[in-house]
Formats: structure tokens, sequence, C-alpha cells
């Protein structure tokens, strides 16, 4: 069974790579058959470790071998708690890579465990990092990702307080 992977929509004046948005479901059993089903070459994820242990626990491994090579990983990952948030820094972290990913013309999948709220963290910010204005992202996720978007007032508040610096991500946007 194929696991539904959407296209966040990206307002850039030059050509990027593209962002996308799963759920651990397409990813974890088979990293690479899903950044090549999309054409990325980059995944980002947010999922704990005990996450992946009780679904894919070879997907741990993966992201380990595949996020230590230099200058250009395949995988970067921000272990976040299900519904929560994780400290700033960290997060305008993950951002920047992928940022710079798209930026060098890689396309970024990105996934939590539903593809959805952790996710949306990521992928606003990003937008954001693009030009987008935040409310008009938070729209646009939810249209590309039925059902995405923030799970509460911590993830709202993180991604408020992290508009600022996103948007200084990219200053020609």
């Amino acid at each position: 069974m194929l696991h539904r992977i959407d296209e966040i929509p990206l307002r850039a004046a030059v050509r990027t790579g593209r962002l996308f948005v799963t759920n651990f479901s397409a990813v974890g059993p088979d990293p690479g058959g899903a950044l090549d089903r999309v054409g990325a070459s980059v995944v980002a994820c947010m999922l704990t470790p005990h996450e992946i242990e009780l679904r894919y626990p070879d997907y741990g491994e993966w992201l380990v071998t595949h996020s230590d090579t230099a200058g250009s990983p395949r995988a970067l990952w921000l272990p976040t708690p299900d519904g929560g948030v994780t400290t700033d820094g960290p997060v305008l972290e993950l951002v920047e890579a992928v940022v710079a990913a798209l930026d060098r013309g890689d396309s970024v999948l990105v996934h939590c465990g539903a593809g959805m709220a952790r996710t949306a963290v990521i992928g606003i910010l990003t937008m954001v990092a693009f030009g987008a204005d935040p409310a008009i992202a938070a729209v646009d996720f939810r249209a590309a990702r039925p059902g995405g978007g923030p799970d509460g007032p911590p993830q709202e508040r993180q991604i408020s307080r992290l508009v600022p610096k996103a948007r200084q991500l990219r200053p020609s946007s």
C-alpha cells in the first residue's frame, strides 16, 4: 500500500528543490524508496527514537548512517515529542538545513508520525523562509496536506516565535 506524500508549495522567485511531507508509514519501511518515489534526496525526520523503535527499528540506523555525510546529508533528524515541541534553536537549525537543501536544488521529504503537526511546524517555517506570509503559509499547508497544521498552542507559539528568524534564512525572499 502506497501512503500519501503531498507537495507543499514554495513561493520562490528562483528555481529550488521541492518540499514534500508525509507520514512515518510512507518512509519507515523503505526510506530510499520513499525518496525515489518523489525524486527527493533528503529526508527530515521529527520522530523520537522510541517511536521509530516501535514500528520500524531499522529506520533509526538508516537515519544515523545517512546523516553523517559531510556537507549534504541525506537524513536530517530532530527528535520531537508527538504533539509537542522541542527547543527553538534546533528547530531553526533544521529549517535552515531544509532551506539550504532546497536552495541547492535538492528536494526534501519531511515527516513525523502522521505527517500533520510536527511536520507542519517545519513546513510552515520553511514556507515563511521562502517569502510566504505566516497566515497564508498555514492555509497553504492545510490545503496541500488535509488535516495538517500545528497541533495546539505550543506548536502555534513556536511558529510565531520563529517566524522573524525564518524570514532571515533567505534574505532574497
